[in-house]
């Protein structure tokens, strides 16, 4: 199965800059079958580009007043027209992949709250333990997650 995780936010906004820390230590584990990719927002561009693969895994901050540190949600493809127009949530990715290519990977969302979206480089003390156990989460899902389970037998999956 192979796996991207699009870890995304801005680095120069303190912990809006998570998804990127999350990915650095990420690649510091060298997982097989795994891409890792960062990026400033999401872009539509993303569509053709997750048809690629199996899993996505998107990793984002989240606002101060989220209920949990982390928030691990399936992503279901839906799109919807925003407000401003550069925008895009993983859904409206995952539901242009679908309408553009005819393909849609499996989708989970980690949002991490973070409590300090001024300006820096450094996360703080909070979002950095969160982004840590995120990548332990990740790690963990990653290993044992593998192909569908008609696969594992050698018979061919039907939709």
């Amino acid at each position: 199965m192979r796996t991207l995780v699009l870890g995304y936010g801005n680095r120069s906004r303190t912990d809006d800059g998570v998804g990127w820390f999350v990915l650095e230590r990420l690649g510091e584990l060298g997982l097989p079958n795994v891409e890792l990719h960062a990026s400033h927002q999401l872009d539509v561009d993303y569509a053709e580009r997750i048809t690629g693969f199996d899993e996505v895994i998107f990793v984002d901050a989240a606002i101060p007043q989220s209920p949990q540190p982390i928030a691990r949600t399936v992503v279901q493809p839906c799109f919807r027209s925003h407000a401003v127009a550069h925008y895009l949530t993983p859904s409206d990715l995952l539901a242009l992949a679908q309408t553009l290519f005819g393909r849609t990977p499996r989708g989970i969302l980690f949002s991490i709250r973070g409590s300090d979206f001024n300006f820096g480089t450094t996360l703080s003390p909070a979002t950095e333990r969160a982004g840590r156990d995120v990548v332990r989460q990740i790690e963990d899902l990653l290993s044992t997650s593998g192909p569908p389970e008609a696969e594992k037998r050698g018979l061919a999956a039907h939709a």
